[in-house]
C-alpha cells in the first residue's frame, strides 16, 4: 500500500464520523506513547512521517486506524503526542545518547579466523554480520532472496534503500536470514557433519526506515540506504555477529582511494544466478575522479565510495544492500567497518569500471537518528 493509499485511508476513516474539532479534542488525552491531543494531520509531526514511508505494514495501518480522532474543515484529526510532553532534547545529544545502541570493537567487527582471500568460497565464520534479505512475492506466493544487508546490533540491519523501496508492488520485505553460508544446507557442518554450527535465523522484518532523500533514477542513485528493524534481538554465535561502524572522527578523513577492501554475499556469480556458498572478493578504491569519468551522468560525491575496477572481481547482483568491508589492523586486533554498502554500478566485474557504494560514515547522523532501543 502506498503512502497514497494510506492518507485516502485515513481520510476515510475520519469520514466515518465527522465530528466537530472542539468535541473531539479532549478525548484524546493519552496514547500508548503517552500524553496526546486530537489536532489537525497537519499538525503531527509523526503521523505525517508515517504516511511518508514507501512502506508499510499491518501495525502502521493499524496505528493509523487508532490515531483517528475526528475530522475538522475538510482535514481529518488525529491523535497526537504533544511535543510538550516530552523532554526537550537537542538533536546532537539525542546522537550522542544513541551512540550507546551500537557496539565497539572488540563487540563488532571480529571473526574467528581473520585469513582473507579474495575470490573465493569463505569459511563458515566468516563475515558473521552478512545477512541475506527475503522478499515475498504475493502474486505468486514465494519467497526468494533478492539482495543482501549488514548486521549492526542486535536489532538492526542496514542495506541499500533500493532493496526496499521500488520494488516490484507484489513484494514485500518479510525477514532477513542470519548465519548462512551454504544455502542448500542448515545447519552448516564441517569435517563429515561431525562438527556443526547453529542453524540459520530467519527473524521477520518489524519496521523498514528508507532515507528519506533518496534517489533512484535510470541515471543517478543517491542516499541508498536503509534500516531494517528486527521483529525480535538476533541471537549471537560464532556465524552471527554484528559488524562495527565507521562513526568515530577518525573515519572522517579516511580516503579509500587506493585502500584493500572486501565484498561478500550469494550474488551472481560467472556461472551461475546465486552463488551456493557465501563468497568474498578483495576489492580496491578508486579515485572520485576516475569514477566520475565512468559514470559520466551519474554525479558521484563524496557520499559514495567506488571500488574494484579488475576483471572478474567485483560486486554483483543479488549482492545489493550487502557489505563493502575495510579491515583495520592494530598491535592487537583487526577489526572489519563497514565502509560501504553494495549500490549500483555497469555490467559485473569489468576492467577499469568499478562498482558504486554507499558511504557509510556519511550518514552516521541518519543512522542514529533512526535507532531505537
Amino acid at each position: 500500500m502506498t503512502s497514497r493509499q494510506c492518507q485516502i485511508l485515513l481520510f476515510t476513516l475520519a469520514h466515518v464520523c465527522v465530528i466537530s474539532y472542539a468535541q473531539k479534542r479532549s478525548d484524546c488525552e493519552t496514547t500508548a506513547e503517552g500524553p496526546a491531543s486530537c489536532v489537525p494531520l497537519s499538525e503531527c509531526r509523526s503521523i505525517k512521517q508515517l504516511l511518508q514511508r514507501s512502506i508499510l505494514f499491518g501495525s502502521d495501518l493499524q496505528r493509523l486506524e487508532a490515531s483517528q480522532c475526528g475530522f475538522h474543515q475538510d482535514e481529518p484529526l488525529v491523535c497526537c503526542t504533544s511535543p510538550a510532553t516530552r523532554p526537550p532534547q537537542s538533536a546532537q545529544s539525542t546522537v550522542k545518547d544513541k551512540n550507546s545502541l551500537l557496539p565497539k570493537a572488540p563487540d563488532c567487527g571480529t571473526q574467528l579466523i581473520n585469513r582473507i582471500v579474495g575470490g573465493e568460497r569463505t569459511r563458515i565464520t566468516d563475515f558473521p554480520w552478512t545477512v541475506r534479505i527475503q522478499h515475498y512475492d504475493r502474486r505468486y506466493e514465494e519467497y526468494a532472496f533478492h539482495c543482501g544487508g549488514s548486521l549492526i546490533n542486535k536489532k538492526y540491519v542496514l542495506t541499500a534503500a533500493h532493496c526496499v523501496s521500488g520494488i516490484p508492488a507484489s513484494w514485500t520485505i518479510s525477514a532477513v536470514r542470519l548465519g548462512e553460508w551454504d544455502v542448500l544446507s542448515d545447519p552448516d557442518c564441517v569435517n563429515d557433519d561431525n562438527d556443526c554450527f547453529d542453524p540459520v535465523q530467519d527473524i521477520q522484518v518489524e519496521k523498514v526506515i528508507v532515507h528519506e532523500k533518496l534517489i533512484n533514477t535510470r541515471l543517478q542513485v543517491h542516499n541508498d540506504i536503509a534500516l531494517l528493524r528486527l521483529a525480535k534481538e538476533a541471537r549471537m554465535s560464532q556465524t552471527v555477529q554484528p559488524i562495527c561502524l565507521p562513526l568515530s572522527k577518525e573515519f572522517d578523513t579516511r580516503r579509500y582511494d587506493g585502500i584493500n577492501m572486501f565484498v561478500a554475499g550469494w550474488g551472481q556469480t560467472e556461472l551461475e544466478t546465486n552463488s551456493r556458498y557465501k563468497l568474498v572478493v578483495g576489492v580496491k578504491g578508486v579515485s572520485q575522479q576516475h569514477c566520475r569519468r565512468q559514470y559520466l551522468t551519474a554525479n558521484i560525491d563524496d557520499r559514495q565510495i567506488c571500488a574494484g575496477e579488475e576483471s572478474g572481481k567485483d560486486s554483483c547482483k543479488g549482492d545489493s544492500g550487502g557489505p563493502l568491508m575495510d579491515m583495520v589492523v592494530s598491535e592487537s586486533s583487526v577489526v572489519y567497518y563497514l565502509s560501504g554498502i553494495v549500490s549500483f554500478g555497469k555490467r559485473c566485474g569489468m576492467k577499469n569500471v568499478p562498482g558504486v557504494y554507499t558511504k557509510v560514515n556519511r550518514f552516521g547522523e541518519w543512522i542514529l537518528a533512526n535507532l531505537e532501543p
